[in-house]
């Protein structure tokens, strides 16, 4: 049965952040999100304008339509906003004996003050006797512990008497001091590190405690949920979007989409290479060095995010045979020209290379093909052939074409590429100029 995970906090009005970020999380995590709003926020990802805390009534009605309807184990709280509201979610939260994962916001990455004075003390005197975790940055440290945090061993301090709170656990986000995050349970203090990831951060916060939730609500131990979760957030910060002008969301989703699109490379990859080996005609044009055929995810930086052939295909007889199956990483060759061709052009994404004949380019001409070339002798010392040959080509054409062909040079042998959106649209286009050229000899 899937986790019903809730969260009590503020709705951010750009989606980067809050219960949006807290929802997005458990879903991608796994599991269904459902949410209280404490406060409206009028705001986007360069700083919040206008807060519009909600009433209690309001509050207490979205508490009891879901305490009603779902058995909740875990719940996390964000932005809570005034004392009274701090003491409403305690009361519930303990009369439904839910687990809580305490993120005690207070100031929006962005900018933006989201915790009244006045409720900081009920929080520490009411909420944080409840959690199971605390989850506070630097600042919130802080702010609960009163303990000032430059370092590691003030950030254990912090933690230290936050725990004297009555929390069960606190982990203090190194975020801000360029560390690890500190794990205090009982006597015990873990440092949790991670790589260090570059990205936007609008809702980093709220969804690192989110995947905590999500993790122990799976039965993990609450070191290896803050653990999956740092990983989870640098993961969803490295692959954010740059939507707004200010300080761009993390995607939650990113990974997921990202591992979506590998396999379905992967799959486009090897379909292309069964259609090649299946047809005959495609023997005439296999290189002796062999040809590859490959293509990148959309985010491709380098040849790990391309998939082609290990080892490539070669002619053998009257069948085009693979020395090895399809996989990332296979081909560096196919992958420089991918990525020199992407810089020009983000959807053209699969590439092939195929053997160098005048009669090979008078087909392409003859379909109208878009052709352009380069020539070796002009390369620069040091340069990669592949990538400045395919950007060389490119600019001396205006715009990326369909096929890109050199001359050779001594010891390296001419070879055209052919180009396009998806292996498969390349392989079919391989297939054609195959056929064609085979009917005329």
């Amino acid at each position: 049965m899937t986790d019903v995970l809730l969260s009590i906090g503020g709705s951010d009005s750009s989606g980067g952040a809050g219960i949006q970020a807290d929802v997005k999380t458990f879903s991608v995590l796994g599991a269904h999100g459902v949410s209280v709003v404490t406060t409206v926020t009028a705001q986007n990802t360069m700083g919040v304008r206008s807060i519009f805390g909600l009433g209690r009534e309001a509050v207490s009605a979205q508490l009891d339509a879901i305490l009603e309807d779902f058995s909740i184990g875990y719940a996390k709280t964000g932005m809570l906003h005034s004392a009274d509201i701090v003491s409403l979610v305690a009361d519930r939260i303990e009369d439904a004996k839910i687990k809580l994962v305490l993120d005690p916001v207070m100031e929006a990455e962005a900018g933006g003050r989201l915790l009244d004075k006045e409720a900081v003390e009920v929080l520490r005197r009411r909420l944080v006797p409840l959690a199971r975790v605390v989850t506070p940055n630097i600042f919130e440290a802080e702010a609960l512990s009163e303990v000032p945090v430059t370092d590691e061993e003030s950030a254990e301090k912090a933690a230290n008497a936050i725990l004297r709170l009555g929390a069960e656990a606190v982990i203090v986000t190194g975020g801000h001091l360029e560390g690890p995050d500190i794990l205090m349970e009982g006597n015990r203090v873990r440092l949790i590190g991670g790589e260090r990831v570059s990205g936007g951060g609008h809702g980093v916060g709220c969804t690192y405690s989110a995947a905590i939730t999500a993790f122990l609500a799976r039965g993990l131990s609450l070191g290896e949920a803050a653990s999956r979760a740092r990983e989870f957030a640098a993961a969803s910060i490295s692959r954010s979007h740059r939507v707004g002008r200010g300080a761009s969301p993390v995607n939650q989703a990113g990974r997921l989409v990202e591992d979506a699109e590998r396999f379905f490379v992967l799959t486009e990859v090897e379909r292309a290479v069964v259609s090649l080996m299946e047809d005959s005609s495609l023997r005439i044009l296999i290189p002796e060095v062999g040809s590859n055929v490959g293509m990148a995810i959309s985010a491709a930086t380098g040849s790990r995010d391309v998939a082609a052939v290990e080892g490539r295909l070669v002619r053998a007889g009257q069948k085009v045979h693979r020395s090895g199956c399809v996989r990332f990483g296979a081909s560096d060759h196919v992958a420089r020209i991918i990525l020199a061709a992407m810089s020009f052009d983000s959807k053209i994404r699969a590439a092939m290379n195929i053997r160098f004949d005048g009669a090979v380019l008078e087909v392409c001409e003859d379909r109208g093909l878009k052709v352009a070339s380069f020539d070796r002798m002009e390369e620069p010392t040091g340069a990669d052939t592949m990538s400045w040959g395919t950007r060389q080509a490119i600019r001396e054409y205006g715009s990326v074409p369909e096929v890109i062909w050199d001359a050779g040079g001594v010891g390296k042998e001419p070879m055209i590429r052919l180009l396009g959106v998806t292996a498969g649209e390349v392989s079919t286009l391989a297939i054609r100029i195959s056929r064609t050229l085979d009917g005329n000899l």
